[in-house]
């Protein structure tokens, strides 16, 4: 009799135990993180041969969770961190390509276009020569804001980069804070496990992570790196910036012949021109004396055995061009004082390096290589080319922004730095930024070429522009110069307003031409071969606003699909985890219930006790 009061007793602490954990779990439905506790409850054990029991214990209470799910769950977080990072800068990028009805860069470019019409129709007239120049400088400076207004986006994701990463080490402190408080006792407390985990879930919007718990010890991984090791060594995160220059080669695709002669006799009165950014050239003639050091005395003559060395010396000696390039004769070996020295034993090929390393060192350059009989007359022209750099070895001016952790770079996958990074890194694919300079540069450089000069080739014919004229081996003085434009790409673009002037009519029909021209080349290398993606202006620009709100558009798509499967994952995941009010309700009915019957068991002896007491007596 006294056992079973014992084992009454045993029952009551262990309903008492459940509804006060009933009562917990609806206390903390709302709380950030926790997990639905249970209370473990078991018999306890035999301490002898009867066959009966001795009650029931609860000795633990523990978390509802699982692995499998919580990882899937940060790994779709992660994913949707990632999109709406995106769509963000997107949608920053989309507001300044916007235009009004009387505003914007493809209402300039108009009004640009039909100023020079009026111009045509009057040539004399000044107010239509001020209507010109307004216009094309309208045009300039919103070519130019909206260009910068892309670099101060570009430059407001990179500090947001470095808050992120304070925010990530912020929260690895944490973490390892935690764990240390977990080691000083021997059992985890469920609210400290609670608390990591939710870290762990902010942790990865920023970047795709890992972690486990093997014999004790708690390993945490962000990408492909330890972050977190042995419970509590937390190695802080760093932004880390790197720039390369751009390095345009005139190079074979062997990666060792000069391309600048290939299939050509240089003799004569022979001419290879340097041109930079269309505006700025050099020159070196077939027997031209060269003073390579400096120092007053000729070092050689120009011939095909030297011309290289020949064009270095000229374009790093000449004030302009050595202002934004630095020309050597082939791979240069960099010393420890900072230098770099070439073979110059003989010609190798020519390499044009930027001398601002990064995207903002960006430039274009190409070759003009002239043969002709009589330096004096331009009749006597053989041959005209426009050689290029090779594009498969050249290198783009480089902007890299890579994540570290102790000195070892991480491979992120995803999550918001994913995002920002690719879009500071210009060869990355998914680098937007870039993308849309890159259309405005080739905008400008092909304005600034097609308008510099013509040949008119019969009534409604042309060569157009500067690369194109420069292959013509015509009777030259057909060229017609114009030079209203000059610059390679928006930052370098200028309006020469002088030369409004000596604009004849001839001049004016041309220009008015372009207005209605549909084969315009923006590939940078003429209008010559205008080639399948040739258009008009206007309708390259309007591409280039396509382009922005398709991205945008597809990133939006990519964001909400993201959210339907993480909002999927989160409900069976809360399904699992989380406080369901109805559920306790109905824990809290039964523990109520089995705390009753116990009670009424320890009444029950007490009344047996009572009468066997009463019969003794």
């Amino acid at each position: 009799m006294l056992n079973s009061l014992n084992v009454a007793q045993t029952g009551l602490a262990a309903a008492k135990i459940a509804v006060e954990n009933v009562s917990n779990n609806i206390a903390n439905e709302n709380t950030p993180g926790y997990k639905r506790r249970v209370i473990d409850q078991s018999e306890l054990p035999h301490n002898d041969s009867r066959f009966y029991g001795r009650g029931v214990q609860a000795s633990a209470a523990y978390r509802i969770t699982s692995t499998f799910m919580s990882r899937n769950l940060i790994s779709e977080t992660t994913r949707e961190a990632y999109f709406n990072q995106r769509g963000e800068m997107l949608g920053n990028i989309e507001t300044i390509f916007k235009e009004t009805d009387e505003s914007g860069i493809s209402k300039d470019l108009t009004r640009y276009l039909d100023s020079l019409e009026n111009l045509r129709s009057s040539p004399t007239s000044e107010i239509y020569k001020s209507d010109v120049k307004t216009h094309a400088e309208l045009l300039i400076n919103n070519l130019k804001s909206t260009y910068s207004d892309i670099e101060k986006a570009e430059e407001l994701t990179k500090q947001s980069m470095k808050d992120n990463v304070d925010a990530v080490n912020s929260i690895l402190k944490e973490i390892g804070k935690l764990n240390a408080q977990m080691a000083e006792t021997k059992t985890a407390s469920n609210d400290l496990l609670d608390k990591r985990d939710q870290l762990e879930l902010n942790l990865a919007k920023y970047a795709d992570i890992d972690s486990e718990v093997i014999n004790g010890t708690y390993t945490l991984k962000i990408g492909n790196v330890v972050a977190i090791g042995n419970n509590t060594v937390v190695r802080d995160i760093t932004v880390e910036d790197y720039y390369s220059p751009q390095q345009d080669r005139f190079i074979k695709d062997d990666g060792k012949t000069s391309s600048l002669l290939d299939g050509i006799t240089f003799d004569n009165e022979d001419t290879i021109t340097y041109k930079l950014n269309n505006k700025d050239q050099v020159s070196v003639q077939y027997g031209e004396g060269i003073d390579e050091d400096g120092d007053g005395s000729i070092d050689f003559n120009v011939d095909e055995t030297n011309i290289v060395r020949a064009l270095v010396s000229k374009i790093n000696s000449d004030p302009e061009l050595s202002k934004t390039v630095k020309a050597y004769n082939g791979t240069y070996t960099s010393q420890s004082d900072g230098s770099k020295t070439t073979d110059d034993s003989k010609d190798n090929y020519l390499l044009i390096e930027s001398i601002v390393a990064g995207e903002k060192g960006k430039f274009s350059g190409h070759i003009q290589v002239t043969e002709q009989t009589d330096a004096t007359d331009a009749s006597t022209i053989t041959s005209k080319n426009s050689l290029f750099k090779n594009e498969y070895q050249s290198n783009e001016g480089r902007n890299s922004v890579q994540v570290y952790s102790a000195d070892a770079p991480i491979e992120l996958s995803s999550g918001i730095l994913k995002s920002q990074a690719e879009n500071l890194t210009t060869d990355s694919a998914n680098n937007r930024f870039t993308l849309y300079k890159n259309k405005l540069d080739a905008f400008a450089q092909t304005l600034s070429d097609i308008t510099s000069s013509y040949v008119k080739t019969g009534t409604d014919s042309y060569v157009s522009g500067q690369i194109s004229t420069d292959n013509y081996t015509g009777n030259q003085n057909d060229i017609q110069s114009i030079n209203l434009f000059s610059g390679g790409d928006v930052k370098t673009l200028n309006f020469d307003d002088q030369g409004l002037d000596n604009l004849s009519q001839a001049d004016l029909d041309y220009l008015a031409s372009l207005q209605w021209k549909k084969d315009i080349s923006f590939e940078g290398k003429g209008q010559d071969v205008p080639g399948a993606k040739a258009t008009s202006f206007a309708e390259y620009y309007q591409d280039v606003r396509v382009t922005v709100s398709s991205d945008k558009e597809t990133a939006d798509h990519q964001l909400n699909t993201q959210k339907a499967v993480k909002q999927s994952v989160q409900s069976s995941y809360d399904e699992l985890v989380k406080v369901d009010k109805d559920e306790e309700m109905l824990s809290l009915i039964k523990f109520q219930s089995a705390y009753t019957a116990n009670a009424k068991i320890v009444t029950v002896v007490d009344e047996m006790l009572q009468t066997l007491l009463g019969m003794k007596r």
